[in-house]
């Protein structure tokens, strides 16, 4: 169907994706409501494989992965959650910039080309501060009779700095990849303090939509790690000079937003559906746990 990048279509069970669901996950996931999650969890795995593999590697190391993608290697996959797109900051530990990495989107169509795949790719958002790269999945699935939870995307931040150094692990995930005679792909990502921090910092950021995944973030990379939480205060403080900001004042108005999750039925519901277990998970209880985290304390 030339829907893929990377992944062999002929390989995928289109009408039943759990088949390439790993064993030990097969009794939670082989529930047929969620093939679109699954089919979604395939088309983020192919695009994170061309990112990585396009140009003779020339991406790897200089974008680094952040969100939910990378927190996923932070934390127990049973315990974490479903994220379909690639968020990504230019390397600036080893000097790079959005310059550097600036021509994805046509080499990405390139590379595409050069595997005979059909999907399209749009830039969706191109401002000062972030660049997304829509990769048509949706679009392409669906005249082939198939649905995606949401549209990926490669979000480049612009602007954004690494300030630790990174680490280089391949992608966890709940697809069997060795059926499709592959390996996760490798990728560069920030360190764990670093990713922690930040999650914390951005559920205060102004019009930030998915702040609710933040905070889940965040609780679950403090509850199954041991984190140098000097390290991680000092980096949150770094981003609120960068943000020009007084990180006592900010923290007051993360702690006024995570309260606001507790109003917001759509994001409660959004969270809860995403999940990957949902008898562990309790909104409420999360809110509160995540309003503790900005003490900085074990």
């Amino acid at each position: 169907m030339g829907i893929f990048f990377y992944i062999d279509d002929r390989l995928i069970n289109f009408d039943d994706p759990v088949t390439l669901v790993k064993d030990q996950y097969r009794e939670y996931f082989a529930r047929k409501e969620l093939a679109p999650f699954l089919l979604s969890e395939i088309c983020a795995l192919d695009m994170l494989h061309a990112v990585v593999e396009m140009n003779n590697g020339f991406y790897k190391d200089k974008l680094v992965l952040k969100g939910g993608f990378s927190v996923r290697n932070h934390v127990p996959l049973t315990d974490h959650r479903f994220s379909f797109d690639a968020d990504f900051s230019p390397n600036t530990k080893n000097n790079f910039t959005y310059g550097d990495v600036s021509g994805i989107r046509g080499d990405l169509i390139k590379y595409g080309s050069q595997r005979r795949c059909e999907t399209k790719t749009d830039v969706t958002k191109n401002d000062t501060r972030l660049y997304f790269v829509e990769v048509g999945y949706w679009d392409t699935l669906k005249k082939a009779g198939y649905r995606i939870v949401e549209r990926p995307k490669i979000e480049i931040c612009k602007t954004c700095r690494v300030f630790t150094d990174t680490v280089t692990n391949p992608v966890n995930t709940i697809i069997d990849l060795d059926i499709l005679g592959l390996k996760p792909p490798v990728v560069t990502h920030v360190g764990l303090e670093e990713q922690f921090s930040t999650k914390l910092f951005i559920i205060g950021s102004s019009g930030r939509q998915r702040n609710h995944f933040d905070a889940y973030d965040a609780m679950r990379i403090f509850k199954n790690n041991k984190l140098d939480l000097k390290l991680a205060k000092k980096l949150f403080d770094m981003l609120a000079e960068r943000h020009k900001v007084k990180s006592s004042e900010y923290i007051k108005e993360c702690r006024h937003q995570l309260d606001a999750m507790l109003k917001n039925d759509g994001k409660r519901a959004d969270l809860e559906n995403t999940v990957f277990r949902k008898n562990s998970f309790d909104f409420d209880e999360m809110v509160g746990e995540v309003k503790s985290l900005y003490t900085f304390n074990p």
